[in-house]
């Protein structure tokens, strides 16, 4: 069996004016084809416990400590080619540092812009739970996997909307491997952001199959939360009441009107990325379109200044609807400050200008009841004047006297 030599024996040995720094500073770029934080490939050359001797490029003498071995270091043999991480281009003793596992992580990231930018599903095993999710490895490479991008299996329901218990259910996930895309990369950053969702949830998407838009169905308050209700509507589904959708009428707190346990009728008013939005306000008339029903773009109504701003007046137009008058509507000049115009609980007319059902939106005109006002003001007729007959200023001639004829006798 042929000696292997020792390491001692395998180090070139270089003259002190040949190191690194000097080859660099004669020859440049032209010379030493690499740079800090590029992988290169570089030829084994010998192999110990506690380090790897490679040649770079054929120009430069290259070590890999222990420290920055990968999978398999052990198994390299002088000849074979790995590709390696430059970590700095001169020690102490003039030779290249390169890691074998810095090209390994660097080899993942490129692999991961791949999948990231083909939107290519991959495997993530789940390391951590935190408030907002869990954190997921590919490869030694951390991304976060939000609450919100979990499939429907592994989302934690929680009764109340309860931390502990949502914390809970998420720490149970740890260990597992999830089917996940990448959503968002950034290298620079080491910022990667995972959805198990949009690697498809096909169990929720039957689901989510049989249900359509705009059908009303029975449904159970499974939890209570700040901003809206979730309720189960059947075949695991589950669906969120938004806090607006609940009431055409303002409220402040859900829980002084539901419970979980609760069972109600609710509308199906959008299904989007696996999500059920869910209405109860729906299910009953409008008030405000009600209260519109008689108003027309053009119409002159009364109503109550309640409330003025730098951008115009809020009015009072009936029990439920309020229209806006907005500053450059208040008066024929500009307005500076609305309250030289108007004050609250002031009575006035206005001209309806638009009505925006959707938005529950009425947009009202002061300034167009003034010009109307300018308009209507007409002079007043004159009295008639009493003619009186003037006398002619010549006298009529008198008519010629008949001439007496006198008969012959």
């Amino acid at each position: 069996m042929p000696k292997t030599k020792s390491v001692d024996e395998t180090k070139p040995t270089l003259d002190a004016a040949q190191t690194m720094e000097a080859l660099v500073e004669e020859a440049g770029d032209s010379l030493i084809p690499f740079h800090t934080g590029e992988v290169v490939n570089a030829l084994v050359t010998a192999v110990t416990k506690g380090s790897v001797w490679v040649d770079v490029a054929g120009v430069s003498i290259g070590i890999i400590p222990e420290r920055e071995f990968s999978f398999g270091t052990l198994d390299l043999k002088p000849g074979d080619t790995v590709s390696a991480y430059v970590l700095s281009l001169e020690d102490k003793e003039g030779h290249v540092v390169l890691s074998l596992r810095r090209a390994d992580r660097e080899r993942l990231w490129i692999t991961l812009k791949d999948k990231f930018e083909n939107a290519e599903v991959v495997q993530a095993k789940v390391v951590e739970a935190n408030k907002g999710g869990l954190m997921a490895e590919i490869g030694g490479v951390v991304g976060f996997l939000p609450i919100s991008q979990l499939a429907s299996n592994h989302y934690p329901r929680s009764v109340q909307g309860n931390r502990d218990e949502i914390s809970t259910k998420l720490s149970e996930l740890v260990g597992e491997t999830f089917n996940v895309k990448i959503i968002n990369f950034d290298k620079t950053t080491n910022k990667l952001i995972f959805s198990e969702r949009a690697a498809g949830d096909a169990a929720a998407e039957e689901r989510l199959s049989k249900i359509e838009v705009g059908s009303i169905v029975k449904g159970k308050i499974t939890g209570i939360v700040d901003f809206g209700l979730f309720v189960h509507i059947g075949d695991d589904v589950e669906g969120l009441v938004h806090i607006s959708e609940v009431s055409w009428d303002r409220v402040n707190d859900l829980r002084t009107l539901y419970s979980v346990g609760d069972q109600i009728d609710v509308q199906v008013v959008g299904i989007s990325d696996g999500k059920v939005s869910l209405s109860i306000k729906r299910l009953s008339t409008d008030p405000w379109v009600a209260g519109v029903s008689q108003m027309h773009v053009g119409d002159v109504i009364d109503g109550t200044i309640t409330r003025i701003t730098p951008f115009g007046a809020f009015v009072k137009l009936n029990d439920v609807v309020d229209g806006l008058v907005h500053v450059s509507e208040l008066a024929m000049e500009r307005v500076e400050d609305p309250n030289t115009i108007v004050s609250i609980g002031e009575k006035k007319q206005f001209k309806v200008m638009s009505i925006d059902q959707q938005a529950h939106r009425i947009s009202l005109s002061l300034k167009a009841m003034k010009a109307k006002a300018k308009d209507a003001v007409v002079e007043k007729p004159s009295e008639p004047k009493t003619v009186v007959a003037e006398e002619p200023k010549t006298k009529p001639k008198k008519a010629p006297k008949k001439a007496t004829v006198k008969k012959a006798t």
